[in-house]
């Protein structure tokens, strides 16, 4: 659906938006509502892509969307305070919502610059995470895991709990330093104890379905085969709690740049898991969007449209 929208949809997506919160609380569930939002991620990566974000920021701002979700990497190396500066006005050009979670290139690898890994990501923490609130021109409460991951958050909108946890690419920060393997060990225990509570809430508040979103790649190809990585005790918890929830689940990531939806994961019975489904969004060199539909009325929930930018559409020249 394109600039066009209807009346009828702009009216369901009020109502879905008058029910996001952090957490349910007391008052009684609205109406089941369908809604949409926007997936971007992995990018502006060079000069040369900072107008192909401006227009997609106005392409993203065109649309009906609730909120848009950002799962990671906003530059290439962005390891200066000035960077998060610009990168945070940018967050707020957005009209609705914003919600971000880190990347590795924020702070994992700013090793590569000669700059302490972990010192970046205090002062992420401080730029984008210092509050219970989103970015963008309007903002969403979240529940944040504090003390100590704020980065992690929680929210609702209509029937459908969000939950996103730090997990990022270039083995998620393991395997360079002693310090970097200590933190990367506690944030993943604590990314795990999130994921947990988050599907407790969501099947507390009975909702619907879960989106689960993250920057890292955790790779489901080698869990399918009992690989071990980095982020197999990640995927257990996940398959644990997509099993234990029975309904619909999405996990939503970036890293490897390629658009994508599948149903990559199986059970211990090496049976794929039809509830679980994962959508990876476009990266740096195209600077387009992932547009998610969610739809009460359908027993899948969750529908996806890649959202091209005409004018970010790279050109590759003359084909052989």
């Amino acid at each position: 659906m394109r600039r066009g929208a209807t009346a009828a949809l702009a009216l369901t997506l009020a109502a879905a938006l008058a029910t996001c919160s952090g957490d349910s609380g007391g008052d009684a569930p609205a109406p089941a509502a369908g809604f949409e939002f926007a997936v971007i991620g992995d990018f502006p990566y060079s000069p040369t892509q900072g107008p192909m974000f401006d227009r997609l920021i106005e392409d993203v701002n065109g649309e009906p969307v609730a909120f848009t979700l950002h799962i990671g990497d906003i530059g290439n190396k962005p390891c200066a305070d000035a960077d998060l500066r610009n990168t945070r006005a940018a967050f707020d050009r957005f009209t609705a919502p914003l919600v971000y979670t880190p990347g590795d290139n924020e702070w994992a690898d700013c090793h590569e610059a000669g700059i302490d890994p972990l010192a970046r990501l205090a002062r992420l923490r401080e730029e984008f995470f210092s509050t219970p609130r989103s970015q963008g021109g309007r903002a969403l409460d979240l529940v944040r895991q504090t003390p100590g991951y704020p980065e992690n958050s929680r929210f609702s909108v209509g029937e459908v709990t969000f939950v996103g946890v730090h997990v990022v690419g270039s083995r998620d920060g393991l395997g360079r330093t002693p310090e970097g393997d200590a933190e990367h060990q506690a944030r993943s225990e604590a990314d795990q104890a999130w994921l947990r509570a988050g599907f407790e809430a969501a099947t507390a508040a009975g909702s619907r379905g879960v989106v689960v979103f993250m920057q890292a790649n955790p790779d489901f190809e080698r869990y399918a085969v009992n690989a071990p990585t980095v982020y197999t005790e990640m995927l257990k918890s996940v398959e644990r709690d997509v099993l234990a929830f029975r309904r619909p689940v999405l996990l939503v990531h970036g890293d490897s740049h390629t658009f994508q939806v599948d149903k990559p994961l199986f059970g211990p019975d090496r049976l794929r898991i039809e509830n679980f489904t994962r959508l990876e969004t476009f990266g740096s060199p195209d600077v387009h969007w992932a547009r998610v539909v969610v739809d009460p009325d359908r027993p899948e929930l969750f529908s996806f449209t890649p959202e091209i930018v005409g004018a970010n559409v790279v050109d590759h020249g003359p084909s052989r």
